[in-house]
């Protein structure tokens, strides 16, 4: 049987190999999205995120990170979290379906 410490680093060699991998592959993807992400910021658009589950506490925090501050002092970025407002969600979902309570919330906007 392996002891805990080989397992780790199993784990994290696999973890490495599969990042690299991904980023490997899909850099100009994300040069582009990062591109017309910050396009649309500096022409007073907002970046909308959301998320079931842990994926709502992820878009969450991205948008914290937009309005706070990822690294140096800077101006709020629009970020906008629409799995946060548990009212929000729960009364779109009860009255049209839970497979409206993100896009009933764009149209609101």
């Amino acid at each position: 049987m392996q002891n805990a410490a080989n397992l780790i680093d199993q784990f994290v060699a696999e973890s490495l190999r599969v990042k690299s991998r991904f980023f490997a592959e899909n850099k100009e993807r994300i040069a582009q999205t990062a591109e017309t992400i910050a396009h649309g910021l500096r022409n007073g658009r907002k970046v909308l995120f959301f998320g079931n589950g842990g994926s709502a506490a992820d878009a969450q925090h991205l948008a914290a990170e937009l309005v706070g501050r990822f690294g140096p002092d800077r101006s709020p970025l629009a970020g906008i979290s629409l799995s946060t407002d548990t009212s929000i969600l729960t009364a779109l979902g009860n009255d049209y379906g839970y497979e409206k309570v993100f896009s009933r919330q764009i149209q609101a906007l």
